[in-house]
């Protein structure tokens, strides 16, 4: 078979044959690269490149005119004088306002309140509407005002790089050196009258040293008008008139008024001044107190017996004495005071604790021996528990080698080591004395009776110390409250109610820029008064210039460079692409149209 096979024929072809069916078969297996022109695939690829510029957030630099103003408005007692109508801060606030929308749409405005503490309202900002509902929404506070730490405010928020303005808008009822403010600064004037006004700048209360129940009254009554003014002057005990006297005063004339009387328990006394006829300012005519005491304090005395201690602490009539030799530690909260003498404390947390020559078991120090004849080297004259006593003849025996407790405030040192401090930690206020009475001549100086009262009036201020009642408006307050509770709840005199629930031990009271009484739980608390001849002396004692009574609104340009977002822009050309292809998809004539119109120019 093999040799009949037939020998192989060379045959002549092109060399093309094979590829043109590879050629053939690519096609089917590769990608079509090459894509329709199909306008909303064209639409789409537009839509889809302007969202991701758009999430890219490109931004644009570019520089504009604009300035920088700062808006002051003067909120002190002063304001509420009625010599213009319908009040100072009223027409101030016209006048800034009037301003205000003077100004070109790109001024960047920011506000301050000049009160007590001065106060940012409004951060720069061209929105006018904001910062005109803040303006009106300013209210006069029965305070001082600190006028260099608002200017100083109000230029530490202009721009480092600009030249700004700061506009003052103000009675000039105060004293200030116009050469020490910086350039920037604009005071505004109001266009006031002769301004009168009685006020009462000084109300102070003391008791009697020979009778607790007994007081001595001081009142100053000053006389800022310019003519000769005639007022009556009242105090009330309660709901009880005690005196009233027809008085006059010259121009600039000041007058002391000093009124015995005796007072049985805690009530309101109230002074009060009716000028003829009424002055322009209403806040400075009255003035309350709240002598007496409402409490007696349980103070017990952990002790074997020490007669000096005790015979010191009953000839107060506002103390419960009780004597112990040994505590439990459940007994602890049922005492005002407790006094260790010599006597080991159980562990404390909570309390007013003195410990006289011991410390409690949980306050673990290291302790030495004992060091013979401390030599006393230095104590603070100016704390309150050592307010007039003098230490400079006092000689100690023998002193506890203790050092000095964690972040305690020494009040006595001497060559042995600290021999007072004072200690403070959550709910417990801890006195330690390093040495036994009886180890001293201390009970025998005369500044030990006033050390005791020292030491009553710094643990509860609210029963023995006459003033601890009565601040000035705006002063922070110390509540020492006896329950511990979740939350306290105080009064003011316009009776608003202030509920304070995360509270520490003691309380810091902060809002009383209101004058009048405050109340706690039914009771009253605190007085806050005015009693400022800053506030109360109406005429301005500001020199302004003519160039300032008259606003400058002459915009002081200032190139700053700013940065414009594109996003917004790039979204609504996304939008309105998308409406197009909205449109062309569901209309597919208009897109023949376009389509035929298309291939012909592709053509």
């Amino acid at each position: 078979v093999y040799l009949l096979k037939g020998r192989p024929r060379k045959v002549i072809v092109s060399s093309t044959l094979f590829w043109r069916r590879i050629r053939q078969a690519l096609p089917a297996q590769r990608p079509r690269w090459r894509l329709p022109p199909e306008l909303l695939l064209f639409l789409q690829i537009a839509l889809l490149t302007l969202l991701i510029m758009a999430l890219a957030q490109f931004l644009v630099s570019r520089k504009e005119k604009k300035e920088f103003i700062v808006i002051v408005m003067d909120t002190t007692a002063s304001m509420q004088a009625t010599d213009l109508i319908s009040n100072r801060l009223a027409v101030a606030k016209k006048r800034a306002q009037e301003f205000i929308e003077e100004l070109p749409k790109n001024t960047q405005l920011a506000l301050v309140q000049a009160g007590k503490r001065p106060q940012l309202i409004a951060n720069f900002s061209d929105e006018r509407s904001y910062l005109l509902i803040r303006l009106k929404a300013l209210t006069a506070a029965d305070v001082r005002g600190n006028e260099t730490a608002v200017l100083e405010l109000a230029n530490s928020i202009l721009p480092t790089q600009t030249q700004g303005r700061v506009i003052f808008f103000t009675d000039g009822a105060f004293d200030l050196d116009l050469d020490s403010l910086p350039q920037t600064v604009e005071l505004v004037s109001l266009d006031k009258k002769n301004s009168r006004n009685l006020a009462i700048t000084s109300f102070e209360l003391r008791p009697r040293t020979e009778d607790s129940e007994k007081y001595e009254l001081l009142v100053k009554v000053t006389n800022f008008s310019l003519q000769k003014e005639r007022f009556s002057l009242r105090l009330w005990l309660g709901e009880n008139l005690i005196f009233k006297s027809e008085l006059a005063l010259s121009s600039q004339e000041e007058k002391k008024y000093i009124h015995n009387l005796e007072v049985k328990e805690k009530t309101i006394l109230k002074a009060e001044i009716y000028p003829y006829p009424q002055d322009d300012l209403a806040i400075d005519n009255t003035a309350y107190a709240l002598p007496g005491f409402s409490e007696r304090l349980n103070v017990l005395l952990v002790s074997r017996g020490n007669l000096f201690l005790k015979a010191t602490l009953e000839s107060y009539p506002q103390v419960n004495l009780y004597q112990k030799q040994t505590i439990l530690p459940e007994e602890l909260s049922g005492y005002d005071l407790i006094i260790f003498d010599n006597i080991v404390p159980p562990p404390l947390k909570r309390g007013n604790i003195v410990c006289l020559g011991v410390l409690p078991l949980n306050l673990s120090l290291e302790e030495q021996d004992p060091q013979p004849n401390p030599i006393l080297t230095e104590w603070q004259t100016d704390h309150p528990l050592l307010r007039f006593v003098n230490l400079k003849n006092m000689n100690v025996r023998q002193s506890l080698g203790i050092e000095t407790l964690p972040e305690a405030d020494i009040l006595l040192r001497s060559s042995a080591g600290p021999l007072i401090q004072v200690w403070q930690s959550g709910g417990l206020r801890l006195l330690f004395i390093g040495f036994d009475l009886y180890y001293s001549d201390f009970p025998l100086q005369i500044g030990f009776p006033i050390f005791i009262f020292n030491l009553l009036q710094w643990f509860h201020p609210q029963v023995f110390d006459p003033t601890y009642s009565q601040i000035q408006t705006g002063e922070e307050f110390v509540i020492f409250p006896k329950a511990q509770k979740e939350e306290i709840t105080i009064v003011n005199p316009h009776n608003e109610i202030i509920t304070i629930e995360d509270r520490k031990d003691p309380l810091i009271f902060s809002e009383t820029t209101i004058a009048g009484v405050y109340t706690l739980d039914g009771k009253s608390l605190f007085t806050a008064n005015l009693l400022s001849a800053h506030e109360s002396n109406l005429l301005s004692r500001v020199t302004f210039s003519a160039a300032s009574r008259e606003v400058n609104r002459q915009v002081k340009n200032e190139y700053s460079e700013s940065k414009l977002s594109l996003s917004p822009m790039l979204i609504l050309l996304s939008c309105l692409l998308l409406f197009i292809e909205w449109y062309l998809y569901h209309f597919p004539a208009a897109i023949g149209k376009k389509k035929s119109k298309f291939s012909k120019r592709t053509a």
